[in-house]
């Protein structure tokens, strides 16, 4: 059996999950205030007033959650510190999405049952109830947040079209929020609960007019124009680009979001890692094609301009306290990591103190984008090592391999990479007694 937590074990808990208690604590407060309204007894004293109770609670909770993730989703500024980077936030949203729909979900079924305890007629009128204005108000948020989740989480649609559609999300909310104040609960009864509600769908609000539908983001893109493209691998093009303007400042290690000013599939933007050095006087990026929008880069001509949302994430050697390093790349994610090679190679000074240690999975060697500039710094660093773990030839990389005979509990891990290979890694590290906060990843689930 595992012994009581330590208040430093604790300490640390509360300090990687603190972003996830904030959600859970603004969500949880309009069922305490529902709580409070009535006497609890009187609440749960029968199976229907039990499925009512529950109906009641799951309506609060999936509301309040579908609210705050609006926020979640808006790619705010202060989202970015507040999660340490803006892909956990993006996490963050697509769990609490899934969650807010479920409880959605269940305040009609709870509601439904309760009715077929008096009586099947009485369920199907108040199921398909088209007299109340708010319920079917209700109705209509319900079947366009259902349409709208099974477009995300079972459909396979492009990127532009899966995005097109989720700006009928606001529909939901707005819909959703008039269903609530319409329907004679203790949210009308109770001004406490009804304002608490208001200002939470008053958030959201804001967050979806400032993303979708004033585009006010725009104010803070920045301009630059695309000077060249080079081809670094058979798959892999780097985009470079000059400043049309404000020159933008970040850490090795970040990302932005880019699109150019053109019609069609470039308009739309999309993540990238940045792999120039701060210090570099223009940007650069590694882009594979993946897809329609990464296919089309190559073909981009010099002179183009573009637009850049940034710099996002927190994801860099220098932002944790341990200097014991074990850097893990995966295809394409090698991108971060050569931004903070290139910043390195610029001032070895940088590496004081520091051991690192480079493993970059490619399917084959030909496929390692970068390498005979990574094998530069090794050559010339000793506390920098690079290796390059052809999987054709050994089989997959996993942590047993990086580790060897030393002790990796200690480490700072960084990954990025495809989500299998983060998953697998981070749940073999674990294994080996590397604690979570000690394992950082890029995670591009950012829709």
């Amino acid at each position: 059996m595992k012994g009581p937590i330590s208040p430093t074990g604790m300490k640390a808990f509360l300090k990687r999950n603190a972003d996830g208690i904030a959600i859970a604590i603004l969500a949880i407060i309009p069922i305490v205030i529902w709580l409070f309204i009535k006497p609890i007894g009187p609440r749960f004293a029968s199976v229907p007033t039990t499925l009512r109770s529950a109906g009641q609670a799951a309506g609060l909770l999936g509301f309040a959650l579908l609210s705050l993730n609006f926020v979640l989703s808006a790619r705010l500024p202060f989202l970015d510190k507040i999660f340490t980077g803006l892909n956990k936030a993006y996490v963050k949203h697509h769990s609490v999405g899934v969650l807010a729909f479920s409880l959605i979900l269940l305040h009609p079924l709870f509601l439904t049952l309760q009715y077929l305890f008096f009586s099947p007629a009485a369920a199907f009128a108040f199921l398909f109830s088209f007299t109340d204005t708010g319920v079917v108000l209700g109705e209509l948020a319900l079947a366009s947040f259902i349409v709208l989740m099974v477009i995300t989480l079972y459909l396979k649609f492009k990127y532009e079209n899966w995005k097109a559609t989720h700006k009928f999300l606001g529909v939901v909310l707005i819909l959703g929020t008039i269903h609530v104040l319409l329907m004679p609960t203790d949210v009308t009864a109770n001004i406490v609960l009804r304002y608490y509600l208001l200002a939470l769908a008053t958030a959201g609000g804001l967050a979806y007019a400032y993303r979708t539908v004033f585009s006010l983001y725009k104010a803070r893109e920045y301009r630059y124009a695309v000077k060249e493209v080079r081809k670094v691998s058979a798959d892999v093009a780097e985009l470079v680009l000059a400043p049309l303007g404000r020159k933008m400042r970040f850490s090795p290690g970040q990302f932005v979001f880019l699109r150019f000013e053109t019609g069609g599939t470039l308009s739309q933007s999309h993540p990238f890692s940045l792999t120039s050095s701060p210090n570099d006087a223009k940007l650069s990026m590694g882009v594979k094609k993946l897809g329609d929008f990464t296919s089309l880069l190559s073909d981009v001509k010099p002179g183009t301009t573009s637009r850049l949302e940034g710099p996002f994430g927190a994801f860099s050697f220098n932002k944790v306290p341990g200097k014991k390093q074990l850097w893990l790349a995966g295809g394409i994610g090698i991108t971060p990591f050569v931004s903070m090679v290139r910043w390195i190679k610029q001032n070895m000074s940088i590496l004081n103190g520091y051991e690192i240690e480079l493993w970059y999975s490619v399917k084959t060697r030909e496929e390692a984008a970068y390498a005979p500039e990574i094998e530069e710094l090794a050559r010339k660093e000793s506390r920098f090592r690079f290796h390059v773990h052809a999987s054709e030839e050994r089989g997959r990389l996993s942590a047993h391999v990086v580790a060897g005979d030393k002790d990796v509990s200690d480490m700072e891990i960084f990954l990025c990479g495809p989500q299998g290979f983060m998953t697998a890694l981070r749940t073999q590290f674990e294994s080996l007694g590397v604690r979570r906060d000690r394992i950082h990843s890029e995670e591009f689930i950012l829709r």
